[in-house]
Formats: C-alpha cells, sequence, structure tokens
C-alpha cells in the first residue's frame, strides 16, 4: 500500500478530529436537534442520506427507457418490413 502524503494524512486527521467533535456534541445535547440538516427536516448525519431518488432524474430515466423502447420498436418495424420485401 502506498505511503500517504503529508496533506493527506492532515487531512484524513482534520476528518477524524471533526468526527469525534460531532459524535462528542450529538452526545453532549441529547434531546436537542441538531443545528444542520438537509433541507428536507432531517436533521443530524442520516439527514444528508436520502429516502428517494431526486424527481428529476426518476422522470429522465422513464423518459429513456419510453423512448429506448419505441425506438425498439421502430427498429424491429423497419427489420419486419424489410424481411417481407
Amino acid at each position: 500500500m502506498p505511503e500517504l502524503t503529508e496533506s493527506q494524512t492532515a487531512a484524513m486527521a482534520a476528518i477524524a478530529r471533526a468526527a469525534q467533535e460531532a459524535a462528542h456534541d450529538e452526545k453532549s445535547n441529547t434531546g436537542k436537534k441538531a443545528d444542520w440538516n438537509d433541507g428536507a427536516g432531517k436533521s443530524g448525519v442520516l439527514g444528508f442520506v436520502e429516502d428517494r431518488a431526486p424527481r428529476g432524474l426518476v422522470l429522465r430515466v422513464f423518459l429513456y427507457i419510453a423512448v429506448g423502447h419505441v425506438f425498439a420498436a421502430f427498429i424491429y418495424l423497419l427489420f419486419t418490413l424489410g424481411g417481407e420485401g
């Protein structure tokens, strides 16, 4: 495994320190809501875990599937008509 650079080690130490402080703050503030949330009303670390896919993504996936099936049907029609002639 390659050695970490000094900046990588410092960044990892800062992340670990921030995680420890957040855990300590959550333990000492039992019963209180966290100061930050994900904008959807969920606070704390679990606020950043999404329950559902974003609406725009679902719409795009549905459209891609629908358009893909229409295109596949068109190609199938071309081969079917081309095979009869």
